[in-house]
Order: structure tokens, then C-alpha cells, then sequence
């Protein structure tokens, strides 16, 4: 997991409580290599991206005397990779920082890329951009995952299929949730990788990894729905914007495809004034109106501004209306 580094003399293990056991014996390995290594429990999933979350982690690491030479190892899924690295980029103003994902949705998406986030209010509002030193992936640790944890993941592989890899997408089409986990990760983080490495700081292209994102964020923190569930959702009402906007042509396609994969295509639970207002706190927002990726066919993404009868019609597409 860990590379040579001089000066190195600590090594903070921040895990989920599900991965409690591996994250132990990660630190026995790290202390056997004649390194200090601790372990800190966090709260699970979403719970552990918020202020007081992270402020008792900075706590921790002023006891462990940690130092910038130092390593802090996120071993998790997307929310806890989000939280360790938003920890590390910002305590001390910048540590090491190594992820260990222990989720497909992790290993495609959060532990690729720098973003690191906390939630204020909206989803991901606060928030750094800072690389980690490395992400370290077991596929034999993905490969005995329990099928809901890797249909939430599968949910952020097929979007990097549907902005940049068709061959991702038909792999989906063919095999659904027994798609060969080797190559869905290896696919996925090369379309999100050539983003990135393109466009770091989200200034043009690397907004494209946002589709789905802007009904999903809302309908995560609205329904409430777990993040991998909440895209699904999110691609079908954006699959309804690139069909009036764009002329995509592969709407049908895109849903056949998530329901292939057994994820939700709707959210019928949510209220249309409380899904506008967590939009307007999206980060993609513009001065102009709410900025949208759209397809205009599959890998091939743009970003358009909506209006808001569009919106409207996207929201009605997965069951979001002013009736609960």
C-alpha cells in the first residue's frame, strides 16, 4: 500500500466500520515495516462527511502527532475516500494521501480523479481538489462484495460507459451485474482518468463527470437514496433532457440499460419544491440557469443550460411532481 518515503514515521488509518477487520490488518502489515500505524473508526456512508465528522478526526490526528511527512490511508467506500481525503488535504494544509477502495462505486469513482468533499447543506458543497499519493485496488476484494453494494457501483461505471466508452455499456448490456469486475474498473477509471487528466480543476470537459449528477445529488439527499441508486435516477431525467435538447436518440437504450443492471429508475417519493430547491445549491449551477450534461449520443457529452420547462420535464421522467 505504501511506497518509500523519507521522513515518513506515522500512518493514519481512517476505515468504515464494515472493512474494520482489513483496516487492522493493514496496520499490522504498516507496523511491521517499523512505522507507527493507528486506526480510527468512522461513521459509515454519508454520516461521516460532515463538519463535526471530520473535526474529531483532525482531533485524533493532533493526538497521534502527526506531521506532513506523514500518511493518512482512506479505506472505504466513495464517502469515506471523499471525507480521508478532505482530511488530508486540509489538515496541516496538505498531508499524504494513500485509498485503499473497498467498493466498486470507490474504485471507479471517488478514489479517482482529486475530489475530495464534505456535505454542507447540499452534497459535496465544501470541499478540496488534491490527488492522493495513490489508490491501491484489490479486485479480489471486489470480486466478494455483496450485489447490492456492487450494483451501487455499477451505477457510476455505466455512466463513465455512457460519456466515453460504448463498449462499457454494451459489457453492462450483455452481463449486467456479472460483467467481469477487472474489466469494468479498468474501463471505468480510464474514461475518468483521461477527464481528469485533461481538465483537473473542473474548468471545461471534467464537468462531464457530473451526468446524472444533478437530479442524483437531490434525490440522494431528498428521498433520502443511497449515491449509487440516487445517479441511476439522475441519468434518466438527464436522458430525458438529452432527447429534448441534444436529440439523443438512445433514451430507451440508457433505461434499459439501469434497469438491466436492477437499479431505480425513479423517485416518485420526492417532492418537485424540495428537489428545485437542493438544485439551485448545486455546484453546477450558472448564473444564466442550471448547467446540465446531456447526451447527444452515447459518448458523447455536452454541457447545456436548461430551462425550466425542460427541468420540469425531467423531473415528471422519474416521478418527481408537486404531488408526494
Amino acid at each position: 500500500v505504501l511506497d518509500d518515503r523519507a521522513g515518513r514515521r506515522r500512518v493514519a488509518v481512517i476505515a468504515q466500520p464494515g472493512v474494520a477487520r482489513l483496516a487492522r490488518s493493514l496496520a499490522r502489515d504498516i507496523r511491521s515495516l517499523g512505522l507507527r500505524a493507528e486506526v480510527r473508526i468512522v461513521p459509515d456512508r454519508e454520516a461521516v462527511k460532515t463538519l463535526e465528522a471530520v473535526g474529531e478526526i483532525y482531533l485524533w490526528l493532533n493526538d497521534l502527532g502527526l506531521t506532513r511527512e506523514d500518511t493518512i490511508v482512506g479505506m472505504g467506500g466513495g464517502a469515506l475516500t471523499d471525507a480521508a481525503g478532505f482530511v488530508a488535504a486540509t489538515y496541516l494544509r496538505g498531508v499524504e494521501a494513500v485509498y485503499v477502495p473497498t467498493t466498486l462505486l470507490g474504485a471507479v469513482d471517488a478514489a479517482v480523479g482529486g475530489k475530495t468533499a464534505v456535505n454542507v447543506g447540499g452534497k459535496n458543497l465544501v470541499g478540496a481538489f488534491a490527488h492522493p499519493r495513490r489508490v491501491v485496488v484489490d479486485a479480489d476484494v471486489l470480486d466478494r462484495l455483496p450485489v447490492e453494494i456492487v450494483r451501487e457501483g455499477a451505477a457510476e461505471a455505466l455512466k463513465a460507459g455512457l460519456i466515453g466508452d460504448v463498449e462499457l455499456v454494451e459489457l453492462y448490456e450483455r452481463a449486467g451485474l456479472d460483467a467481469d469486475v477487472e474489466e469494468v474498473v479498468r474501463r471505468a477509471v480510464a474514461v475518468k482518468a483521461g477527464v481528469v487528466g485533461r481538465d483537473f480543476t473542473e474548468s471545461g470537459e471534467r464537468a462531464h463527470l457530473n451526468y446524472g449528477h444533478t437530479v442524483g445529488h437531490a434525490v440522494e439527499v431528498a428521498a433520502p437514496m443511497s449515491h449509487g441508486h440516487a445517479v441511476a435516477v439522475g441519468m434518466v431525467a438527464a436522458g430525458r433532457v438529452s432527447a429534448l435538447v441534444a436529440g439523443f436518440a438512445d433514451e430507451e437504450r440508457q433505461r434499459a440499460a439501469i434497469e438491466r443492471l436492477g437499479l431505480p429508475t425513479s423517485a416518485p417519493g420526492v417532492r418537485r419544491d424540495e428537489a428545485l430547491r437542493l438544485m439551485a445549491l448545486d455546484k453546477k449551477r450558472a448564473p444564466d440557469g442550471l448547467r446540465f450534461v446531456v447526451l447527444e449520443a452515447i459518448g458523447r457529452p455536452s454541457v447545456r443550460v436548461v430551462d425550466p420547462a425542460t427541468l420540469d420535464a425531467a423531473l415528471h421522467a422519474v416521478g418527481i411532481t408537486d404531488t408526494p
